[in-house]
């Protein structure tokens, strides 16, 4: 079955809204593409079709935080140029980029060894639905807050341990790492940066070990052209939804969203129950 524009651009469309907001893009689209009948070969994920759509999200992540983007690669290159000594204009930016490799590192440990196991999962569209309930839950803990503490080392682990936890579809990456950083004690404008600049190299690297492993399976019909326009209305759809969540974060909001996941998982559990 060939995969009309129509599906390209509203799978795009669900992957861009949700990958910022905390209700699971992985979890949106497992449901959807096996609701619309458009899951790959042997029930696999569209890697392809989710590496665009990813990269288009990317581009919405860079746009909105260049001005820090920036600061922190001019604050790499003075390191460079210092001989790796961190001088006084380029500490904070050096120990920012420290913080970020070391928060990715429980996703890249899960990502590489568990890939096959976790691959399973996205073929259970149940579970799926368990997990969005499960997520919806734990945003109603994001109004618990500690303070306005700075990251260290064992809150950069907290919120890598849930990035990791974030790969399983109906685990929310953004609402998982942003809630775990303010039960942690971070304020919400800290917790969503450095949530998204983390999730820089987690989109990086997961194209990176889908392209090595060589696992390129698409959705049937799913040309050159229809993964360009996924790419472009991903971009379009996640920039919307990345300004709106944080407008959300700023009224300390992000626990509605539970409302809209917690009965979407119970309906959709029911469902695939009774149609499974």
């Amino acid at each position: 079955m060939a995969i009309g524009l129509a599906i390209i651009v509203l799978l795009a469309v669900i992957q861009g809204l949700t990958e910022f907001l905390p209700v699971s893009s992985s979890g949106h689209l497992v449901l959807a593409e096996n609701l619309l009948g458009v899951r790959g070969s042997g029930g696999g994920t569209s890697v392809l079709f989710e590496v665009a759509v990813h990269v288009g999200t990317l581009g919405a992540i860079l746009l909105i935080y260049r001005r820090t983007i920036r600061n922190l690669l001019a604050g790499l290159a003075a390191y460079v140029r210092a001989g790796f000594r961190p001088a006084d204009e380029s500490r904070e930016e050096v120990g920012y980029i420290g913080w970020i490799l070391l928060g990715s590192l429980p996703a890249a440990v899960v990502g590489f060894f568990l890939h096959d196991r976790m691959a399973a999962v996205f073929n259970s569209p149940r579970t799926t639905a368990v997990l969005l309930v499960v997520t919806g839950l734990f945003l109603l803990t994001s109004r618990i807050r500690t303070g306005e503490r700075t990251l260290c080392w064992w809150i950069v682990l907290l919120i890598g341990a849930a990035q990791a936890v974030a790969i399983l579809p109906g685990c929310s990456r953004s609402g998982w790492t942003i809630t775990v950083a303010l039960i942690a004690g971070l304020g919400f404008e800290r917790a969503a940066e450095f949530s998204f600049l983390l999730s820089i190299p987690a989109i990086v690297g997961a194209l990176a070990l889908e392209l090595v492993r060589g696992d390129a399976a698409t959705l049937e019909g799913l040309s050159l052209l229809g993964l360009g326009i996924a790419a472009a209305v991903a971009f379009v759809s996640g920039w919307a939804a990345l300004r709106l969540l944080l407008l959300v974060l700023r009224v300390g909001a992000l626990h509605r969203f539970a409302y809209y996941l917690i009965p979407l998982g119970a309906v959709a559990f029911i469902y695939f129950n009774v149609h499974h």
